[in-house]
């Protein structure tokens, strides 16, 4: 599986920029230093060991990084592998983690006993769970470490996220209301669309093949009763001259092929699931999707720039037909939908409508591939001028405090950053990522 340079980007900052989330810390023990800032060293071992915690978190999001392949694929035109990447971004982070800690000491903080006592609760659990200390430094050895460094590491990470929180408040509550907007303004892209699908979901079918409708509650799901046309069909009759009803004992209808008359009107589809419960879809055909595409090349050619009113007007017809092909957002509590044209958006193809968005003027409309979702049409809308404090939008914005966060601390450590002093020599003998423990549990 091959992951964007993009969203590796996007990785490293959740990873080690966001506070408790990674936690790149340093470290003092004796061991071969190899970043060091004032009194404060990152050694080989402690940096293969923030090394392992990238490779862990990369394995849970599902990447082959047990594959020499994976790490030798190239992600940009200098020739940059996923191996020199991760382990140059990573060094970036740690030469931060050491400003954060010589920032912390000209702050005079001290980090609260109780969260050292946490650290060795943490610890002790560790201990309990692998059954011994020697089981316990067994383990932490295949990521280059031992439990006095592990400890070390704990209390640095401890101190990097006490030193974030003062200076901008737990969760970000002493960031200013305008701080956060100046930021989405900065960042961020506001837009509505319509998707053209390109597949078709996989529904429920009945012996013969066709689609089961059933009959819909409030909320257009469906219930276990199936929705008959008893106007296009009639009932019949069983071998004991009684009316054949259906499992719930409602009388069945047939048309007067033999097949069951679905009203499909006012009935809805159920939509298969796989075990992981995603649902079940079926790709169109080349020619349906170049069908397809033509259709949205002619709304963007309709709508002129700027004109919203004719482009909402394509919102609302879209959004009448549930089972069209032409899907308008699902969210019906908000007028827009938002997208980082900065960082990661959790999709490729999300990624590609932000960049998009990001290169064109308010009131253009675009078409956009969305893979194998088909194409979207797209317009900019500008940013709502409340949309860091109104509470309609926080639920597109639930990391815009931690992004925030990681942009202020990184301002606010780059004077000391230029000042880390790196042993090449040291970096360079480091094990490739791909000879890296992966770290999922410390």
């Amino acid at each position: 599986m091959n992951i964007s340079l993009r969203r590796s980007t996007a990785i490293l900052l959740i990873l080690c920029m966001l506070a408790g989330s990674l936690g790149l810390v340093a470290c003092s023990q004796k061991a071969t230093p190899m970043a060091t800032l004032d009194d404060y060293v990152i050694s080989t071992n402690v940096y293969q060991f923030l090394l392992s915690r990238v490779k862990g978190t990369l394995s849970r999001a599902g990447y082959s990084v047990a594959s020499a392949d994976f790490w030798e694929t190239v992600v940009d035109s200098n020739g940059t592998t996923y191996d020199e990447y991760f382990r140059q971004a990573v060094l970036v982070d740690a030469r931060r983690y050491l400003a954060a800690m010589v920032l912390f000491d000209e702050l005079k903080l001290v980090l609260p006993q109780s969260q050292y006592d946490k650290i060795d609760e943490d610890i002790q659990e560790s201990i309990t769970t692998a059954g011994s200390k020697s089981a316990l430094n067994s383990e932490l050895a295949t990521f280059g470490v031992n439990i006095d460094m592990l400890r070390e590491i704990y209390i640095m990470e401890a101190k990097f996220n006490y030193l974030q929180d003062h200076l901008y408040g737990a969760n970000g509550s002493k960031i200013a209301a305008n701080v956060r907007q100046e930021y989405l303004d900065r960042n961020a892209v506001c837009y509505r669309y319509v998707l053209i699908r390109g597949f078709d979901y996989v529904y429920e079918t009945d012996s013969n093949g066709d689609d089961i409708y059933f009959l819909p509650n409030e909320n257009n799901a469906k219930v276990n009763n199936i929705a008959y046309d008893n106007k296009a069909g009639e009932v019949r009759l069983d071998a004991n001259n009684k009316i054949i009803v259906d499992k719930n004992g409602d009388s069945v209808y047939f048309l007067p092929s033999g097949r069951i008359a679905y009203d499909t009107e006012a009935g809805v589809r159920a939509i298969v699931y796989d075990e992981q419960g995603i649902a079940k879809t079926v790709r169109y055909s080349a020619d349906r999707l170049a069908e397809l595409k033509g259709v949205g090349e002619e709304i963007v050619a309709s709508v002129e720039p700027g004109d919203y009113a004719a482009f909402e007007a394509f919102l609302a017809e879209y959004e009448l037909d549930k089972d069209d092909e032409f899907v308008v957002e699902e969210n019906f509590e908000t007028t827009y939908s938002f997208l980082y044209t900065t960082g990661d958006n959790g999709f490729d193809y999300l990624n590609d409508i932000a960049d998009t968005l990001a290169s064109i003027h308010e009131g253009e409309v675009r078409l956009v591939s969305a893979s194998d979702y088909g194409y979207n049409v797209i317009m900019k809308y500008p940013m709502p001028s409340d949309a860091a404090t109104n509470s309609t939008y926080e639920g597109y914005f639930t990391d815009l405090a931690d992004r925030v966060i990681a942009e202020l601390f990184q301002k606010k450590c780059e004077a000391n950053m230029e000042k880390v002093t790196v042993d090449e020599k040291a970096f360079a003998g480091l094990p490739s990522m791909k000879d890296v423990g992966t770290n999922l549990y410390y």
